[in-house]
């Protein structure tokens, strides 16, 4: 069997993994969004949120405006939680009244997500497992319901030292019964204050990556506890305590390790308080000379 081979390694802060829900809860936001507006390009992403109190969203409303349209396509979340504040439920309603989709999440004794059960109308379509050791991740294993075609994924979490996590994710797809290529895939996360990921080094078939991350020291809204709860890999996507306010890219090839290329990103953060209500991205380019280019503006309304 081909297999390609992606390097994937992490090192992730405890914050992801540590011993007990109270840790995480420190740096968890005390308060979330009633709206949030993104602008990439052309495209507009305004995420409205009906609240249940004032760290739970009983219903999110997404709509996608392209160009100068008027007209958006609507997609709706609905949440449900338990009586320890977990989310238990998401269900995504579809355009028509009788389709619908729903996630199903279930913890273990102590609180830690154990399963995601996706369900299409009334079947299990995914199902996610999480496996932990001394209450830390340690695998999460995605596959169709059914056992049959679709996309089979194995990530594994091990800890070197006290603040790494090295990841790696083992993939295929079976289609018509017929098994693919595995893939798998390696990545290297650093954390720093509070669980903010500083460092991601990994490779593909042409070049090395490191991704350096800078941050403030204020409160990152969407950083709740009942997405950090529902989400135990939750660095791997970024949700992060504080906001980051540069990023920067270097590849180097590995054929000629002389040849590097860097690319920097600036967030140009407004607060009211402790909590972002403007957020600029900027491309900063390696000619001072030239001007930054605006790439994405995201606004939060409390």
């Amino acid at each position: 069997m081909k297999k390609t081979i992606l390097a994937l390694m992490a090192t992730a802060a405890i914050v992801a993994c540590s011993k007990s829900d109270d840790k995480e809860d420190d740096h968890t936001s005390g308060k979330f969004p009633k709206k949030i507006t993104q602008i990439t390009g052309t495209t507009r992403v305004e995420r409205t949120f009906e609240l249940q109190d004032a760290t739970r969203p009983k219903k999110e409303t997404i709509t996608t405006y392209q160009g100068s349209s008027t007209n958006g396509k609507v997609k709706i979340h609905e949440y449900n939680y338990d009586t320890n504040n977990r989310l238990i439920t998401r269900v995504d309603p579809d355009d028509e009244p009788s389709v619908w989709y729903l996630s199903n999440f279930s913890y273990n004794a102590n609180g830690k997500l154990e399963k995601e059960e996706m369900v299409f109308v009334t079947l299990p379509y995914i199902i996610k497992n999480y496996e932990y050791a001394n209450d830390k991740l340690t695998k999460k294993v995605e596959k169709p319901a059914s056992n049959g075609d679709g996309n089979y994924i194995t990530t594994s979490f091990e800890y070197p030292s006290a603040n790494v996590v090295r990841v790696t994710k083992t993939s295929y797809s079976v289609d018509k019964a017929k098994k693919g290529d595995d893939v798998n895939e390696w990545h290297v996360y650093t954390l720093g204050a509070n669980g903010n990921v500083v460092k991601d080094e990994y490779r593909d078939a042409t070049h090395s990556y490191e991704i350096v991350y800078e941050y403030d020291t204020k409160i990152n809204p969407e950083y709740i506890s009942f997405r950090v709860q529902s989400t135990p890999d939750h660095f791997v996507t970024l949700l992060t305590p504080n906001n980051i306010t540069k990023k920067t890219v270097t590849a180097t090839e590995l054929a000629n390790s002389t040849k590097v290329t860097k690319t920097v990103h600036r967030y140009d953060i407004q607060y009211d308080g402790d909590y972002p209500i403007q957020i600029k991205v900027y491309s900063v380019p390696e000619d001072k000379t030239a001007g930054e280019t605006l790439v994405q503006t995201t606004e939060y309304t409390y």
